[in-house]
């Protein structure tokens, strides 16, 4: 434990020791619907990325939410530094200096491996996820779906639908007219929107069912 702890608050993996407890508090608030997974995505006036979203577009990790790909990044640098800090402290070495400059290279290939890691992980995802013809979308048109990660709104929205083959896959929605369907809600998805690609859905009255006797 002594060695655990020493290694975790000390250089190089104590920079990323605050980071990872962020990130924890993080995910513990989007799992209870208290924050989103798209709370640091952004797009400007033209509907092209901004900011963070541009940054991680830049370096090849645009192709999923900012807070998963940081998250990941900051998991991945975490472990690898501490593994590193590890195998430097079994030299046994008590030069400041050494210590300095193995600790300034245990950060650098723990930067380079959560970047790599990361990339490759978001890269397999996009690769194996089922490509869908572009009208099946719409074939989830009138069916009812369950909100997860937090609110939908007009803003964001992620929501679980099962297919046909009774997969469940996850699905972007948002809601018009300033509704707000809290998570674990049922909603009813009324239409597909191609322009933004996303899913309209209201709240889903069982009453108006027809298949409830």
């Amino acid at each position: 434990m002594g060695l655990f702890l020493s290694t975790a608050f000390g250089f190089p993996t104590v920079l990323f020791t605050p980071l990872l407890i962020v990130v924890a508090l993080y995910w513990v608030f989007a799992v209870v619907g208290a924050t989103d997974s798209e709370v640091l995505d952004s797009v400007d006036d033209s509907g092209d990325a901004a900011g963070l979203s541009a940054l991680m577009s830049r370096v090849g990790l645009g192709r999923v939410p900012v807070t998963v790909a940081l998250s990941m990044l900051v998991c991945v640098a975490w472990f690898v530094s501490m593994l590193g800090s590890i195998v430097t402290s079994l030299l046994g070495t008590t030069s400041t200096p050494l210590l300095i400059a193995l600790g300034a290279v245990v950060l650098l290939i723990a930067v380079v491996a959560a970047w790599a890691v990361t990339s490759g992980l978001v890269m397999s995802v996009q690769r194996f996820l089922p490509k869908r013809r572009g009208d099946s979308k719409h074939e989830l048109v009138g069916r009812t779906c369950t909100i997860r990660i937090g609110e939908a709104s007009e803003g964001f929205g992620q929501a679980e639908i099962t297919t046909a083959g009774g997969a469940a896959i996850s699905i972007p929605v948002r809601t018009t007219g300033g509704e707000v369907l809290p998570v674990g809600s049922t909603a009813l998805i009324f239409e597909h929107s191609s322009e933004d690609d996303v899913f309209l859905v209201t709240h889903f009255d069982a009453a108006l069912d027809p298949g409830q006797g």
